[in-house]
């Protein structure tokens, strides 16, 4: 007997690539509901998790502090991606990564089978996290959480967790890029109920294959995300570069005898030029980092979408696929929950592309001034040169610093250059799918209102 129980406690529960599946809870995670597949998955009967905390299926191998990071996202409204290893009702296994959302006075989780090479790192980072915890409990976890975080190259948990539900979902289309898309054998009905799902099924398809347009161009947020933000620093070295250049020229005007009045106005013009350079590429660099936090917020509610769609698509066609005892009842208010869910992160979609249009119009006036400055400050470097060639020997310091002042005015015109072209391109794209959201959203309310029929069947089914 001893022996066959540590089998069960050692046995992985089956759950497919292709399969999705959610719990809905209260805010005291009491289990609300939840879809075939968790049950399933679970070993419990579904009358057995309905009105149990979720705990009910906590693993002993999980790190405390992976709840208490969830708990402190969730209390906050915000959502969270943890991996998370559950235990079936036998004593067995499954892993899982699940993607939390705050949603009025419930949280509705959606869970996917891990297989991006993160997951492997996160199975040893939770292994010395047990460890951490068995010796000195959370207090010593917690800080050492973000440590073994940064090791493998994320800044924080909100960095770990979006590249771990964007990881997991390129892997999961890669896989699943070679499987026939649709892997249920559907009953022929023609109830009402059986019409208006299939009706919702191709609402949700057409959904699924618009939000796969923003999905598909998260490769191009993060370019631009990431030149920005490099750019913006590279123009502050530039920026400083050129002031440390006219005190240099300043200095330099002094020294010279003849003709120290002419380099000594040139001097100053460097400088004022210079700061106000200063000036406008330290705006930009402040607008580069509210463009990056934006871009990061898009990604991860792109990806949420994603998800969320996909969970809403797969929900029906099981519903559709098995009579089972499923409450029409029930079956509304879940069906409810899940596009009620879409529509709150649609919205922040909407919210994110305004922010971005607006942050990217100001770069895009910013760096046309910087260009400008830059132009004016081109001429100057120009007329120095002249002057310090028909001057004699003593303007050869003017030589050298014109010749330094020619070369950081050609590598900050190449950055402005390379940063409005990318802006202008992203500002373009950005304004598409801004338009494109117009329809999505009119699609998602239409949705609603065509499952709002499944409640009017209760009484004739």
């Amino acid at each position: 007997m001893e022996n066959r129980g540590c089998a069960v406690t050692m046995k992985e529960a089956k759950f497919d690539t292709h399969e999705l599946f959610f719990s809905i809870t209260d805010y005291a995670s009491t289990i609300l509901s939840g879809n075939e597949v968790f049950v399933r998955i679970s070993g419990y009967q579904k009358e057995e998790l309905i009105g149990q905390f979720h705990n009910i299926i906590r693993h002993h191998d999980m790190p405390k502090v992976v709840f208490k990071t969830l708990w402190d996202h969730l209390k906050n409204d915000n959502p969270i991606v943890a991996y998370v290893k559950n235990k079936t009702k036998e004593g067995g296994f499954y892993w899982v990564l699940a993607a939390v959302f705050p949603l009025g006075e419930r949280y509705v989780s959606i869970r996917i089978k891990p297989n991006s090479p993160i997951f492997t790192t996160v199975r040893e980072l939770y292994f010395k996290l047990l460890i951490a915890e068995s010796k000195g409990g959370m207090e010593s976890s917690e800080p050492l959480m973000l440590e073994l975080l940064q090791e493998v190259g994320f800044s924080g948990y909100d960095h770990f967790m979006s590249s771990a539900l964007l990881s997991e979902l390129n892997e999961r289309k890669k896989l699943l890029s070679d499987v026939e898309s649709d892997n249920f054998e559907a009953f022929h009905s023609s109830s009402p109920l059986c019409i208006t799902l299939k009706i919702l099924l191709n609402y949700s398809q057409t959904l699924m294959q618009r939000y796969e347009q923003w999905f598909e161009k998260i490769e191009m947020f993060e370019e631009v995300k990431s030149m920005f933000e490099t750019k913006g620093i590279l123009l502050r070295y530039l920026a400083r570069d050129i002031v440390f250049l006219s005190l240099n020229a300043s200095v330099a005007s002094y020294k010279v005898s003849s003709g120290g009045e002419t380099f000594g106005v040139l001097a100053s013009d460097i400088r004022v030029n210079a700061k106000e350079n200063d000036r406008l590429i330290e705006h930009i660099h402040t607008l580069a980092l509210s463009l990056s936090d934006t871009l990061n917020e898009f990604i991860f509610t792109v990806s949420s979408l994603r998800i969320q769609i996909e969970m809403v698509t797969y929900f029906i066609q099981e519903t559709i696929q098995k009579k089972n005892d499923t409450s029409i009842q029930e079956l509304s208010e879940n069906l409810d929950t899940l596009v009620s869910l879409v529509l709150l992160y649609n919205q922040k979609l909407d919210t994110l592309h305004q922010k971005m249009d607006c942050f990217i119009q100001e770069s895009l006036n910013q760096l046309e001034q910087l260009e400008q400055q830059v132009m004016y400050l081109g001429y100057i470097q120009v007329y120095g040169l002249i002057e310090a060639a028909s001057n004699d020997n003593e303007t050869i310091g003017f030589e050298g610093i014109f010749s330094q002042l020619k070369s950081l005015i050609q590598n900050t015109s190449e950055e402005v250059s390379q940063m409005q072209k990318m802006g202008i391109n992203f500002h373009t794209e950005n304004r598409s799918l801004l338009q494109k959201s117009n329809a999505v959203t009119t699609m998602i309310h239409q949705f609603q209102r065509e499952s709002e029929r499944i409640k009017t069947m209760e009484v004739s089914q």
